[in-house]
């Protein structure tokens, strides 16, 4: 894989569009994102589609049946207050269902400190607590995160330069790429695709799905599936032979990305993640956070060339 072309890529899409959150600046990423499809010769076609009070701006390249369908959200979320992401840092985003319980005792703990200075008189103290909290664990949601190199530009990245490495192969009509809306506020646009594809008939009854999302900074490739692990079994040993390090998770009943909506199909999602600081998790570091600017290539270089083998050796002894 070039790795000129993905430093390129990242330089001009981080200045240019590092956040994707109102209708406007999605469309002019769309926009972006059809030129550099047209321009290795894909045909694109994109859907605005309403979904639990969302509009989901989806953009996809065309094709009728695939065999092989790559997904990546470009949407940019808020900001992540201090508590939820130190609570990813220890427990992880692999194990939301702990972290959840932390920030719920957290909750319970600093309110019961603001109620103990308010019954004792401590008025201006308890105010100056209040705002203090409101700052850390409240006031950012409501801020676009300024950036989002890593979650999920990488992605976004990573699906163009799959498109470029295949643009010549006798197997790109197979081939799907799509790029989704809204994952930031719970998969809402890969829901609203899945309802439209269901009604179509669009996948096959073996179509393998691929999620990509923050593939480029972490030190482990994770490979998540739920429960059905027919395509991680498939695409393991090509990401293995690349990327040595490479582990195997089953999520179970917890998303984490879009490929938790394709589950029953065996929808896998690749990120880079770092170990949690109490053993066995693994979280994504900086993302949703002003720190989320770090892109490395080779990270993504790696990754890219593991699929394209994968590819080739799927699809060209389909179509032979």
């Amino acid at each position: 894989m070039n790795i000129r072309l993905l430093e390129k890529w990242n330089e001009d899409l981080a200045a240019q569009f590092s956040r994707r959150l109102t209708g406007q600046e999605k469309e002019r990423f769309l926009d972006r994102i059809d030129e550099e499809l047209q321009a290795r010769n894909y045909k694109s076609e994109r859907v605005k589609v309403k979904r639990w009070g969302f509009t989901n701006r989806l953009l996809s390249t065309k094709c009728e049946k695939p065999e092989v369908v790559f997904l990546a959200h470009y949407d940019t979320p808020t900001i992540m207050p201090w508590g939820i992401s130190s609570a990813f840092t220890l427990f992880g985003h692999t194990r939301q269902v702990l972290a959840s319980i932390f920030l719920i005792i957290l909750t319970l703990i600093l309110s019961e400190i603001h109620l103990w200075l308010t019954l004792n008189g401590l008025t201006f103290w308890a105010v100056l607590y209040l705002g203090i909290m409101s700052i850390l664990f409240v006031i950012p949601i409501f801020f676009p995160n300024p950036n989002n190199v890593e979650d999920n530009t990488s992605g976004v990245i990573g699906l163009l330069a799959l498109a470029e490495k295949i643009k010549d192969k006798n197997f790109k009509d197979k081939v799907q790429f799509v790029f989704l809306d809204n994952e930031e506020w719970g998969l809402i646009g890969s829901n609203a695709l899945k309802r439209i594809w269901q009604k179509e008939n669009h996948l096959r009854v073996n179509t393998i799905i691929v999620n990509l999302d923050c593939i480029s900074r972490g030190e482990i490739p994770l490979l998540v599936y739920h429960h059905n692990n027919r395509v991680a079994q498939e695409v393991l040993p090509f990401l293995q032979e690349h990327l040595p390090q490479t582990q195997m998770l089953d999520m179970k009943r917890v998303p984490l990305s879009d490929n938790y909506t394709f589950r029953e199909k065996g929808a896998i999602d690749i990120s880079y993640a770092d170990k949690t600081i109490i053993p066995g998790g693994f979280y994504i570091p900086k993302i949703h956070t002003p720190s989320d600017k770090d892109f490395s290539p080779a990270k993504t270089a790696q990754l890219i060339n593991a699929l394209t083998e994968f590819l080739e050796e799927k699809l060209t002894d389909t179509i032979a």
